[in-house]
């Protein structure tokens, strides 16, 4: 009766997919608990999918039932017009340009996670590295997206950290649960959630009022907000953004900005410590680029870091934090090969892709030198337009650049001034997944480099 939902359940849900398609192909069909679902790992008809949204397609529905449910329906989860105006004002609060202009407080955010470093390697203290980077991009995005100084690097708040940490891995255990129990019984993680909730919302409306208490006091802010809260409640009455609206945005975007771009550092860590010769080249081009400074003091310095932007590139086609998608079809389509009635649920398997020797040489290796241009011949596989960490067609993320800012930035900083060790075996390194795939056990010691 529950069909493959066991084996399903057994392990990371990326890995067990990827297992399947290794047995069973490219394609090919499983259901859970009578709930029937296609399972895709080819690219091109990923591709397509993607291409198709949100006309053809939509997020599987559950998702955010859940996450309705949780009390956000925001640019992520939201289908339709609604989709349509919370994304207007999130590209453009997102775009490169005012990116640009949030540079420094990345900056600032890297020299205080270097500080904060500097001391755990005095003491020789041991570094729960995903922990540490997920204060770093809280603060970052608290900071760019609110305007609020939520300073989790400097000790403050780290129970609101806590709290975030509990929202993806209950949505994941959610999703896949046959029967909606929480909504008649509450087992201990349900009321830690519940809990989790209500101080996350409380916070949330603070960063709202404070927004809307500087518009008051600074109309000339109305003209020229400076975040993206402030940009949105200008919106608010033009597009008729509700408060839930309004909340569920902030909400997603904080989600967002915390946990995939704090995954993504944290196994770019992993691999450098691994590869002692890549953290010297990244550290030479530091040098060479603002050798004067402790980390870059601007996006023009930050666009000469070529090598430390490989990195990055590197560790998202081997260790994508969405390594799947799941697409439903909003109405009787061919793609491809395949016919799919309105409704069919389908797994967009996007990292085995990735790692094949048909598109990247040397796949299952870490070469950040591939992405460099004329980079080494060898690496004549190169298909670099089916990395999809970022999504793809219309509701491509647009997170994207401030995101790459942040890993460029760190990747660069923390090799400049460190080098690192993996604490313990490499295979104790183990990826995880709550909604999105993250490293688990990943501790590091760190030695300072001399300048």
């Amino acid at each position: 009766m529950l069909g493959h939902l066991p084996q399903f359940k057994a392990g990371p849900k990326h890995q067990v997919l990827e297992h399947w398609v290794a047995e069973c192909g490219d394609l090919f069909r499983i259901h859970f608990a009578g709930k029937p679902f296609v399972v895709s790992a080819d690219p091109q008809i990923n591709g397509e999918i993607l291409r198709q949204r949100p006309a053809a397609f939509q997020r599987y529905a559950k998702i955010s039932e859940i996450l309705e449910e949780m009390g956000i329906l925001g640019v992520f989860n939201a289908e339709g017009e609604q989709w349509k105006r919370l994304r207007k004002p999130t590209a453009e609060a997102l775009n490169l340009r005012k990116t640009k202009a949030f540079y420094p407080i990345i900056g600032r955010k890297a020299q205080q996670l270097i500080e904060r470093w500097n001391d755990y390697a005095s003491h020789d203290q041991t570094i729960d590295v995903t922990k540490e980077i997920m204060r770093f991009t809280i603060d970052v995005t608290t900071a760019v997206a609110f305007g609020y100084p939520l300073d989790t690097l400097g000790g403050q708040d780290d129970v609101f950290q806590q709290h975030l940490e509990l929202i993806f891995p209950m949505v994941n255990q959610r999703m896949s649960a046959a029967i909606p129990w929480w909504r008649w019984i509450k087992t201990g993680k349900d009321k830690k959630l519940d809990e989790a909730l209500k101080a996350i919302q409380a916070l949330i409306h603070t960063f709202i009022e404070e927004a809307r208490d500087r518009l008051e006091q600074q109309p000339e802010r109305k003209e020229h907000p400076a975040n993206f809260l402030e940009a949105l409640l200008v919106e608010q009455k033009q597009e008729g953004f509700s408060e839930q609206e309004i909340y569920s945005t902030i909400f997603t975007l904080l989600l967002a900005g915390e946990d995939t771009t704090a995954n993504s550092i944290s196994w770019a860590i992993y691999f450098l410590a691994r590869h002692p010769e890549i953290v010297e080249k990244v550290r030479a081009e530091a040098l060479a680029v603002y050798s004067h400074q402790n980390v870059p003091d601007s996006t023009g310095q930050l666009d000469q870091l070529e090598y430390a932007l490989a990195v990055a590139q590197e560790t998202i086609r081997l260790k994508p934090t969405s390594p799947q998608l799941i697409m439903q079809a909003t109405e009787d389509i061919q793609v491809g090969p395949l016919f799919l009635p309105k409704g069919t649920n389908i797994f967009l398997q996007n990292k085995v892709a990735q790692t094949r020797e048909a598109h990247f040489s040397d796949a299952d290796q870490f070469v950040p030198d591939r992405w460099l241009k004329g980079g080494c011949p060898a690496h004549y596989n190169h298909s670099s337009e089916l990395i999809r960490a970022f999504g793809g067609g219309p509701r491509f993320c647009p997170g994207k650049h401030l995101a790459t800012y942040e890993m460029v930035t760190v990747i660069s900083a923390l090799c400049y001034h460190f080098g690192f060790s993996l604490e313990g075996n490499p295979e104790k390194v183990k990826e995880g997944f709550a909604f999105t795939m993250h490293p688990e056990g990943l501790m590091v010691r760190i030695d300072i480099k001399k300048r």
